[in-house]
């Protein structure tokens, strides 16, 4: 019985550990089920797994077996393989995030492994470890490293990625993909080869600083570029929300300059109209009217909404809307609100981006209505326009009609949706984002909702 609960209790130490960090980066939307649900079921398969582990070691005689090691070996596979089927159908995301999260747990997996292995063989170079998987050396070794290591992986590794899984979109992340797997395969390579060889000549007192220098290494080139990447994103961002307000300090610049100008105008307009009167040249007075009422209808002047912010990204997106012969209707009442100048900016100009881009793909009928307003405490937008297509995932159901971000695939062109940065921005005052796109009707619609509770 020592024996079974030593090879089970081993090798859910070694395999529970990556299967559950292979799902932490996801954010709750990826996933198919809530993840108290799927982090519950991934402890009763591990649990499963090592207790069949232990079952098919244990009712054999492997003492009088030489290849038990291809046993547990291939027992190994066969549950990670099968893991690794799970994960691909639990995640609803991109291959290549997907892809690159399995590079980064099986870092962690192979890190620990050869750690475990130079370790006991320094320490116990003369044990026998022929007839059981896990020696009670082994077992507290997977323990204390386990113990160590997962930790370290959370807080450097696990963290910046979830928040890069988050904000990046797949289009945006094939420098990060191919820096994380390029690297990873050739840590793989090194510690594999340098356990192989140096092992055999039992040189394990120069194979142990490398290798901490190795792993060390290896998860700074994960934090740093999953860090930078999302660093520079919020750059880009606030950025564009400084060009924003340049242009609306521009704007009030011109509009001050326009004042004077209408003013200079009004008074030459009077003269004219005065001495119409004054011939009793009533006709030519409507027509001069008329074409002075015209002259004057000016939409980049329109105030939607009080709140400084909204209002000036309104006119700024309406301007450009317009530019493209897209007609506007804009219903916002808005006045303070406790949500950053930034995020603002990523909600508008991320949902109007892709409103006017759509519309430009339609030949006519090219129209986008837009309500902004504050609806039971919450900050809500809806901005429909007329859309001829979209790319859909058809792995995610609609809900009424509505479904999250990851449901729509980016452009191959280059020229992204950005509903991921919405729905990301959306989740920080604790709200949510939703798409829909009525092929029949031709119509793209976003909502998105802000909670506005004082404790946000």
């Amino acid at each position: 019985m020592t024996v079974f609960l030593q090879n089970a209790l081993g090798f859910f130490i070694q395999f529970f550990p990556c299967a559950l960090m292979i799902i932490l980066p996801f954010p709750q939307e990826s996933l198919r089920f809530k993840r108290k649900n799927i982090i519950l079921w991934t402890t009763v398969f591990s649990v499963i797994f090592a207790i069949l582990f232990s079952s098919v070691l244990c009712f054999r005689d492997i003492s009088k077996y030489p290849k038990h090691i291809i046993i547990s070996n291939s027992f190994m596979l066969a549950a990670i393989l099968i893991e690794l089927a799970m994960y691909i159908w639990l995640v609803r995301e991109s291959l290549m995030k997907k892809v690159m999260v399995f590079f980064i747990v099986l870092f962690y997996a192979v890190t620990e492994f050869v750690m475990v292995n130079t370790i006991h063989s320094f320490l116990y170079p003369l044990t026998d470890t022929t007839v059981y998987t896990y020696t009670e050396s082994f077992l507290l070794l997977y323990a204390v490293t386990t113990a160590l290591m997962m930790p370290l992986m959370f807080f450097v590794v696990i963290r910046p990625l979830k928040e890069y899984i988050q904000n990046i979109e797949p289009k945006n992340m094939r420098r990060e993909f191919l820096t994380a797997v390029i690297s990873t395969f050739i840590y793989f390579v090194m510690t594999i080869y340098c356990d192989t060889v140096i092992g055999k000549a039992g040189l394990f007192q120069y194979f142990l600083p490398p290798m901490f220098f190795l792993t060390l290494n290896q998860m700074l080139i994960y934090w740093l570029i999953f860090r930078e990447s999302v660093r520079q994103k919020n750059d880009n961002e606030r950025q564009k929300t400084m060009e924003i307000q340049q242009l609306q300090y521009e704007k009030i610049v011109g509009d001050m300059e326009n004042t004077r100008r209408m003013h200079h105008d009004l008074r030459h307009h009077y003269n004219s109209l005065n001495d119409m009167l004054d011939r009793g040249q009533l006709d030519e007075m409507k027509d001069y009217l008329s074409k002075v009422i015209d002259t004057t209808v000016n939409h980049d002047n329109e105030t939607y909404c009080k709140n400084i912010t909204v209002n000036g990204l309104l006119q700024y997106y309406v301007g450009i809307a317009r530019e493209q012969d897209i007609h506007c209707e804009v219903h916002a009442v808005c006045d303070e609100l406790n949500i950053e100048s930034v995020d603002l900016t990523v909600l508008f100009g991320n949902a109007m981006e892709n409103a006017i881009n759509a519309c430009c793909k339609c030949s006519d009928n090219r129209w986008i209505n837009i309500q902004v307003g504050i609806v039971q405490g919450s900050f809500a937008i809806e901005i429909s326009n007329s859309c001829k297509s979209v790319r859909l995932n058809r792995q995610f159901q609609t809900e009424d009609g509505f479904s999250p971000a990851e449901a729509f695939l980016s452009e191959h062109s280059g020229n992204g949706y950005g509903l991921r940065s919405i729905a990301h921005t959306a989740q920080k005052y604790d709200g949510s984002a939703s798409f829909r796109f009525n092929a029949e009707k031709e119509i793209f619609t976003s909502r998105i909702r802000l909670n506005m509770h004082n404790d946000i």
